[in-house]
């Protein structure tokens, strides 16, 4: 009987426990730890070997599903990141904007020319919608020139234009976080179903050859009992 590895926290004993669960919240490395051990099993014993083919598969659907993963991931980070930054750079020059065109009228938010930039405080503009704000300040852009705007009309100009193609970018991606979880939903059934016709493959074998009761199972690591991830009670100490 094979000891359980400590290490790990799986025992690889085939008998009173389940076979491991695969799926859509498997990592990709409990996924690869899964199929390292059965092919690695499958060699180690000569009443199986035969059987390795069938294992061929899991190790490049494992890696094909991680790469298409970081991929997609790397996609949705890429548009958080330049929402985010450019969300942040254009509120900066709203507000030395802002602070420029206060000081103009005179520190008078009643006055027409600084209704004509701002119906609120900066501080509660810049954290209004995104997309409100770059419709804003696309119309600020549009109006005649205005002496306290013309400073800041370039940074401005660069900064909602790149948070509008930021928008654009995180609406395209949205779908991608989903799809990711439908790959890993796919896989873990790919793996399930190879998993399944394997273990099927070893309890025909088990019989053909009369083998011992449990045998099919040593081949897949399986989660320990609950019992067995506590550590042994302490012996009470003498007072």
């Amino acid at each position: 009987m094979l000891p359980p590895d400590a290490s790990s926290g799986h025992s690889y004993l085939g008998d009173h426990h389940m076979p491991r669960q695969l799926n859509a919240t498997s990592t990709f490395d409990d996924l690869e730890e899964e199929a390292l051990f059965t092919i690695a099993a499958i060699q180690a014993d000569p009443d199986a070997a035969d059987l390795l083919p069938m294992t061929s598969t899991w190790l490049g659907l494992i890696s094909t599903a991680r790469a298409s993963s970081l991929s997609m991931r790397q996609q949705a980070a890429t548009a958080d990141a330049q929402r985010i930054i450019a969300n942040g750079r254009l509120d900066t020059v709203c507000v030395a904007f802002g602070d420029a065109l206060f000081a103009a009228v005179g520190k008078d938010r009643a006055s027409a020319r600084w209704k004509t930039f701002f119906s609120e405080p900066v501080s509660s503009f810049v954290k209004q919608a995104l997309d409100r704000q770059i419709k804003t300040v696309k119309g600020w852009l549009g109006l005649p020139s205005d002496a306290a705007l013309e400073p800041h009309r370039p940074a401005l100009q660069k900064w909602v234009d790149a948070a509008a193609q930021a928008q654009v970018k995180t609406a395209e991606v949205a779908g991608l976080r989903g799809l990711v979880w439908q790959q890993r939903e796919a896989l873990a059934d790919a793996l399930t179903r190879e998993r399944d016709g394997l273990a099927s493959a070893l309890g025909e074998r088990a019989r053909e050859r009369g083998l011992q009761r449990g045998w099919h199972e040593l081949f897949f690591l399986v989660r320990r009992d609950a019992s067995r991830n506590q550590p042994p009670e302490q012996a009470p100490q003498p007072t």
